[in-house]
């Protein structure tokens, strides 16, 4: 009696899912949760279709196809002595294939991929070509009755981001082939939101790195290029600024490949990435066919959205002869390298230069380069205004402007999020439903991709320097009430209101002076400063879970200063974390929380001229009050 075999998962991903693709590098990270779903898919085909086998290979960053997941329906013993026959496994090193290299041209896989379209054979050594021998693969097909092999691509819009391959003891009918590019939309839409997931995540630490490092302008630069190689696992990213000596120097740079190899290049191109060699002048003639002058220059006087070459000399010219570039390009793999200016208003400041192994940028590459370009813009120009500022009130009061938009961004980075990783959950336990009713969820696959492609208007907001936030003058109360109303969303509290039941085990009390000069700031601001103290505290006493009390107070001072006090009964800080608590980064939510919120407030109100404090007793509740001077005193 044959069995259904199939890999273990945690052994895929600590080993095999980063099996080096060549001996300079390693193939991206496939997550756990993405190689579940494909190995729910490769089951499916096998059991519904009455397949022999079925493999998932999605096409990586670096141009190859690694097996992901893959199910046979055979014993133990038969597979393990077919591989040995075979001399390779069904996920390891010697199961990628290479859609660089000429040797896979005629692999089924790479040709599926490459003309976009299902390929049938009846010949399984079309799908092992060139690892395995074809009288080998002949044996092979003879000893396990297989009849056909199918090679579905998996396309996401105008991308193609994997194959899935198909082997059957029979012919496939017109039926399968429609089962089976229903199972590679399920798949392709997997991988495409896994994607999403992680370009989404790096965007969020970019965003955050850059508020930890405001007034390091080369540091933000390091950390746009790093993520872009380790996040996204491209083959090398550099930052080039645009000096007021009209030069364009490398100011960052990052690879993906092995550091000695780096140095052997350097030492043999006769250049450092960054040093007074790499830099390019837009008023030099001998620089005018340069990637980076061009893409600055444009045409018209307007520069260039973006500029893509495959060929590693237009980045290097004239510095660099066209040999030595081009045994820099063979040696390091790569096939296309893009420049992406990046702009302060209209005015271009620098480019984004990122390589790639693929045979072209996507769309959506195209996209979201495009907005770690304007990162760096938002970068140069944050530490610049910062470096300007002389007075801590005015640091503070820029800063907090700045920081909203990022705050904002931010929360709606975590709204995409959150969305994505629940369309994987259901992608996921979709396999546990009828075959009808999971290509019923299959049918939602648009949709679902429609609801994902909403971030790039996230994307295109972040492809701008920060927004000017206007003060006005502003009513606290008024801000206070939306405040709550943001931290409790289903309940109605007005102005007047002394109590109210949130419906959510929190009792509200609300002590509101109606004597309350105004101040001068930005109501959204304020407003989000105080739901973050509110938020605070909402928190401590969901911790607490017993008679939870939240009262919230304002009163006028003397010197007509405004008094803010937030008060609950929760669980407390501990005294050890008091100091703590407004810095960067910290938080108690043990990875749920980004340690920014507080931080940001405390910024913000003291760039109002005002002060937030905090007291607290550990199991018995903590109170913050916040002192902000009114129009007349700021």
């Amino acid at each position: 009696m044959t069995r259904l075999i199939k890999p273990d998962i945690a052994l895929i991903n600590s080993k095999s899912a980063s099996v080096p693709a060549s001996a300079e590098e390693e193939a991206p990270a496939t997550s756990v949760e993405l190689q579940i779903i494909l190995q729910r898919i490769v089951d499916d085909v096998v059991l519904n279709l009455d397949c022999l086998g079925a493999m998932v290979a999605p096409l990586e960053i670096n141009n190859t196809l690694p097996v992901r997941a893959y199910s046979v329906k055979m014993e133990p013993e038969l597979l393990a002595k077919l591989e040995q026959r075979l001399g390779t496994t069904f996920i390891g090193p010697q199961s990628v294939a290479y859609l660089n290299d000429k040797k896979f041209d005629s692999n089924l896989g790479v040709q599926a991929i490459k003309k976009r379209t299902i390929l049938v054979s009846d010949r399984l050594g079309d799908l092992f070509r060139p690892v395995v021998p074809e009288h080998l693969a002949r044996l092979t097909q003879r000893i396990t009755g297989i009849k056909q092999i199918a090679a579905v691509p998996l396309k996401i819009g105008d991308e193609v981001v994997g194959a899935l391959f198909a082997i059957s003891p029979v012919q496939f009918s017109p039926r399968d082939i429609n089962f089976l590019i229903a199972f590679g939309n399920q798949a392709a839409a997997a991988i495409q939101t896994q994607r999403y997931l992680t370009e989404m995540q790096a965007l969020e630490r970019v965003t955050l790195a850059m508020q930890a490092n405001i007034t390091d302008e080369t540091q933000i630069l390091q950390i746009i290029v790093d993520t872009v190689v380790e996040k996204l696992g491209y083959v090398g990213a550099m930052v080039a600024t645009l000096e007021a000596n009209n030069s364009l120097p490398v100011r960052a740079y990052a690879v993906g490949f092995n550091t000695s190899l780096l140095r052997q290049l350097e030492t043999r191109l006769g250049v450092s990435f960054i040093g007074p060699k790499s830099v390019a002048y837009l008023d030099d003639p001998r620089f005018q066919d340069n990637l980076s002058v061009r893409a600055v220059k444009g045409t018209g006087g307007e520069p260039e959205k973006l500029l893509v070459s495959n060929d590693l000399y237009d980045l290097f010219r004239p510095v660099i002869n066209k040999p030595l570039s081009r045994l820099a390009q063979a040696l390091t793999g790569i096939t296309l390298v893009m420049a992406v200016p990046f702009f302060i208003g209209n005015e271009v400041v620098g480019n984004l230069f990122v390589a790639s192994k693929k045979s072209t940028f996507s769309t959506r590459e195209k996209q979201v380069l495009t907005s770690f370009a304007q990162q760096a813009a938002v970068g140069i120009r944050n530490a610049r205004l910062y470096r300007k500022a002389e007075e801590r009130r005015q640091i503070a009061q820029m800063f907090g402007k700045m920081a909203f938009s990022a705050a904002a961004s931010i929360h709606a980075l975590r709204n995409y999020v959150g969305a994505t990783r629940t369309y994987l959950q259901l992608l996921e336990l979709g396999s546990q439903l009828p075959l009808e009713k999971r290509l019923d969820l299959l049918g939602s696959v648009p949709a679902a991709l429609a609801h994902l492609n909403e971030s790039i208007n996230l994307l295109d907001n972040l492809h701008k320097p920060w927004r000017q936030v206007t003060d006005v003058p502003t009513d606290v109360n008024e801000c206070l009430i939306l405040a709550i109303r943001k931290a409790f969303p289903d309940v109605n509290l007005d102005m007047d209101q002394a109590e109210v039941d949130t419906g959510q085990g929190v009792m509200i009390h609300t002590l509101l002076a109606d004597d309350l000069p105004l101040i001068k700031t930005s109501p959204d601001m304020l407003t989000e400063a105080l739901r973050v103290v509110i938020k605070n505290g909402v928190e401590a006493l969901r911790k607490h879970r017993r008679d939870n009390q939240l009262w919230i107070e304002t009163c006028r001072q003397p010197d007509d200063v405004i008094a803010i006090l937030i008060r609950d009964n929760g669980v407390g800080i501990k005294a050890e974390h008091i100091t703590k608590i407004f810095e960067m980064g910290w938080s108690t939510k043990k990875g749920q929380g980004m340690g920014f919120g507080l931080f940001w407030t405390k910024d913000y109100i003291e760039g109002l001229g005002g002060t937030i404090t905090v007291e607290s007793t550990w199991r018995k509740g903590t109170t913050f009050t916040i002192h902000l001077p009114t129009i007349d005193e700021q």
